[in-house]
C-alpha cells in the first residue's frame, strides 16, 4: 500500500508560505494540509507547491462560527466554507476540513437548537462540495476546543444527520487523547467513514514524548483498511510554541519532532502492512 505522509502548514507559524513548502520538503513528507487564506492566490499557492513536489493531502479552515445562533455570524461561516470550496477547486484540493469555532466551549444552552443549526450549515456546505466533487471532513476536537462534536460518535451521528456521500470524519490522536475512552477502538468504529487521520503524542509533541498508544492506533487503520494520508500536527512545547524552546528556536524543534515522528510512523506503517 502507497501511503502518504504529511503535515500541517500552520505549525511552523507565522513565515511565508515558501519557507513553510521548503522546510516540509526537507522533512520528507509526500504532501501538506494547507492553509484555507483566501487572501492567497490560489494559482501561486500551486505554483509554490509543485515547485517543492508537494501534494495538496487537505486544506486546514479559518476558525469561523458555522453552528452560531446569530445568524449574523453563522450566515458569514457558512460563506466562508462555500468561498473556500471554490479556492480549493481553484488550488486542485480534493478535500477540506470542516470544524466547530476553536474556542467556543458553550452553545446556546440549548443543544437541539445548536444540532440542528450545525447540521443545517453543514448540509450547505455539503451541497456544493458535492457538486465540485470534493471530499469533506469533519475534525473532531475536545471539550477545551470546542462544545460539539468532540467524540467520534458523535460525528459518525452528524455524518448520518447530513447524509452526504461526501463528508467523512477526522480523527486526531491528540484530541481523542482528551475525549476517546478507547482512541483505537474510535478509529474501528470510524471505519469507512474515517477520511483523515492526524498524529501527535497526548502531549501534542512527537511520537514517544507522551503516552498515546500511536502504534496501536496505527495497526487499526490497517484493520479497516485505511488508506488515506497520516497527517502529522505537532507544536512545539510551551505556553506559547512560536517562540524560542529552552534556548532553542521553536521551528528547529519542530522540524526535529517532524522528522522523528515521520521515520517513527513509517516504520511501524510499513511492518504492519507486511505482517
Amino acid at each position: 500500500m502507497s501511503r502518504d505522509f504529511g503535515l500541517c502548514l500552520w505549525s511552523f507559524g507565522d513565515i511565508s508560505v515558501e519557507e513553510k513548502c521548503k522546510i516540509a520538503k526537507e522533512i520528507g513528507v509526500e504532501g501538506v494540509e494547507v492553509q484555507g487564506d483566501l487572501t492567497q492566490n490560489p494559482y501561486e499557492l500551486a505554483n509554490i507547491l509543485s515547485t517543492y513536489k508537494l501534494k495538496i493531502l487537505s486544506v486546514t479552515p479559518d476558525n469561523v462560527d458555522i453552528s452560531s445562533v446569530d445568524e449574523g455570524v453563522r450566515l458569514k461561516a457558512v460563506q466562508y466554507f462555500l468561498d473556500l470550496l471554490s479556492w480549493a477547486s481553484e488550488l486542485g484540493a480534493k478535500r477540506i476540513c470542516l470544524h466547530g469555532d476553536v474556542g467556543k466551549t458553550a452553545g446556546s444552552g440549548d443543544n437541539e437548537i445548536d444540532w440542528h443549526l450545525l447540521v443545517d450549515s453543514t448540509k450547505t456546505v455539503m451541497s456544493k462540495a458535492e457538486a465540485l466533487n470534493i471530499e469533506v471532513v469533519f475534525e473532531v476536537l475536545n471539550r477545551y476546543e470546542n462544545h460539539q462534536i468532540i467524540t467520534n460518535k458523535e460525528a459518525l451521528s452528524l455524518i448520518k444527520a447530513v447524509n452526504s456521500p461526501n463528508l467523512f470524519v477526522l480523527l486526531d490522536a491528540y484530541h481523542m487523547n482528551i475525549e476517546e475512552a478507547d482512541p483505537i477502538d474510535a478509529i474501528k468504529k470510524a471505519g469507512r467513514k474515517l477520511g483523515v487521520y492526524h498524529v501527535a503524542d497526548s502531549n501534542r509533541q512527537a511520537v514517544g514524548n507522551g503516552h498515546a498508544n500511536i502504534k496501536g492506533q496505527i495497526e487499526a487503520l490497517h484493520e479497516i483498511n485505511y488508506n488515506g494520508p497520516i497527517i502529522m500536527e505537532m507544536m512545539a512545547e510551551g505556553p506559547n510554541p512560536f517562540t524560542a524552546v529552552k534556548g532553542e528556536d521553536y521551528l528547529q524543534v519542530l522540524t526535529n519532532y517532524y522528522k522523528t515522528s515521520l521515520e517513527t510512523l513509517k516504520s511501524w506503517d510499513e511492518i504492519i502492512y507486511t505482517k
